[in-house]
């Protein structure tokens, strides 16, 4: 793997049998967008890649992400067209054509409900860890893609689609025809990404997975964005292979999965395939291998087994390709980057201790998330979902239905300094004003205020008494920073 620059673009690159490919990453993604502009930087690679369409039809392949702290952009094909493609499209995300904006609204609009279809579990959990901040913005779908302006999304794309942002990755040496020009960012480098905590109360619990989750298991927990981090999930996952209440219950595979949150911190995931009878019996042995490692760490010889698993992975042309990705997203994380002898050299000087360190938070971090309808046995240490309500107001104006029938008998609204409530049979969710993430404002007297702590609540004037006089003191309180234009087809 080498490393130099290009324009003031870092590039890692390395001689890799197979198809030349381009990588073009930046460290920009969901997390960093204000929720009334959730999928802006989607919209200027898509309108990006329009520019460019004849330049990618001259590749073999092409495919473009944005997630929730990186977006990126690929290409595959003979090394002077991809340099062309990467050299076009730098040229493009400085200047999106904005006239073709209605287009790439509806090709991200068609992707959200894909995903939305496949019952994304991380993103659910992220979601709920997180509320509508930080890492948690992933869960949820753009809702006001349609309304973003091309003002907006010339200006956010000026601001971080930029070199100060930016690195490359090639699988070959670089064209002499490669020659990617971004902009500098217009007011000097891009600040820091602010370390997002996790919502008070939400770990140590259980909770349901989104539609088509499917069957299956699992336990997530923070640990070190380091070598150490990924070997204690490893040797999690091997310890509940030997398991019995894990192992006669598999329908399928048993694999870990793992996502950056910040702070030089991983979320990783324990996902486990079982049907319902054997839900309980899966959750109690992945936690207990779990509980087990945080509190006695593993043996020498578990971690010398894993270290040789994990070594020899970094061998192939394969994992080479993943290596410079690695190293890329490194960079831009702010982490140390990727390097396959340090990382040998790590992994060999890993002990029990080491392990044992990385699983110290487990018992303070872990989420156990199951099928619909099932829950853990009674002995399970994880806690039902707490009340993310936000607690009562000290005084507050009611506005009650003006229809009383069975389902609506019991529905308030309670407007105050402090926030706005809404009561219903069932439920109580409150959104404080200080803590207000955007609202969602429809042609008619309706109004959808979201809060950060991911409660949504829905307000139609025509539901309550002086229903008009509610809507007045929503709009009057919540800054017009935070509003945006919402239509019927829009998803809630």
């Amino acid at each position: 793997m080498r490393r130099t620059e290009i324009n003031g673009i870092p590039l890692y690159w390395d001689d890799i049998p197979g198809p030349f490919t381009a990588h073009l990453l930046f460290g920009t993604g969901s997390v960093d967008e204000p929720f009334p502009r959730l999928g802006i930087t989607e919209l200027a690679g898509q309108l990006a890649l329009t520019a460019v369409a004849d330049a990618a039809r001259a590749c073999d392949e092409i495919a473009s992400n944005a997630d929730g702290r990186f977006t990126r952009f690929s290409a595959s094909g003979e090394p002077e067209q991809v340099a062309e493609f990467v050299n076009l499209l730098c040229r493009a995300l400085a200047d999106p054509p904005v006239d073709e904006l209605a287009a790439a609204v509806r090709r991200v609009r068609a992707r959200q409900l894909r995903e939305e279809r496949w019952g994304r579990f991380q993103e659910r959990e992220l979601g709920f860890r997180y509320g509508l901040r930080g890492p948690g913005k992933v869960a949820w779908a753009a809702p006001a893609v349609a309304h973003i302006d091309a003002a907006d999304v010339r200006a956010w794309a000026a601001e971080r689609l930029t070199r100060d942002g930016a690195v490359l990755v090639l699988s070959g040496r670089p064209p002499e025809s490669f020659d990617p020009r971004l902009p500098e960012p217009p007011h000097g480098p891009c600040a820091v990404r602010p370390v997002v905590e996790p919502l008070p109360g939400v770990t140590g619990c259980w909770i349901e997975g989104p539609d088509g989750y499917g069957e299956q298991v699992t336990v997530s927990f923070e640990g070190p964005a380091s070598p150490a981090g990924h070997l204690a999930a490893d040797i999690a996952r091997s310890r509940a292979l030997r398991d019995e209440r894990v192992t006669v219950n598999l329908t399928g595979s048993l694999e870990v999965a793992s996502s950056y949150v910040g702070g030089g911190r991983m979320l990783f995931w324990l996902v486990a395939e079982t049907d319902e009878l054997g839900v309980q019996s899966v959750a109690e042995g992945l936690d207990a291998a779990l509980r087990e490692l945080a509190e006695h760490g593993p043996a020498e010889d578990e971690v010398r087994r894993a270290g040789r698993a994990w070594s020899e992975r970094l061998d192939g042309d394969d994992q080479r390709h993943t290596q410079l990705l690695t190293a890329a997203l490194d960079h831009l994380a702010g982490l140390e980057v990727f390097d396959v002898a340090g990382v040998r050299a790590r992994l060999a000087s890993l002990g029990p201790a080491d392990v044992r360190a990385a699983l110290g938070t487990y018992p303070s971090t872990a989420l156990l998330t199951l099928p619909e309808h099932c829950a853990p046995g009674p002995d399970s240490p994880f806690a039902p979902e707490p009340d993310r309500s936000g607690g009562g107001f000290h005084e507050a104006y009611e506005y009650r239905p003006k229809l009383f029938g069975p389902a609506g008998r019991a529905d308030r609204m309670y407007l105050s300094d402090e926030g706005l409530a809404h009561w219903t049979t069932y439920c109580h969710h409150a959104v404080r004003w200080h803590q207000v993430a955007g609202l969602g404002v429809f042609p008619d007297a309706r109004r959808v205020l979201y809060g950060e702590r991911g409660t949504v609540i829905d307000i139609q004037a025509d539901w309550y008494k002086s229903g008009g006089d509610l809507i007045a003191a929503v709009d009057a309180r919540v800054p017009a920073s935070l509003c945006f234009p919402m239509s019927e087809a829009e998803p809630i």
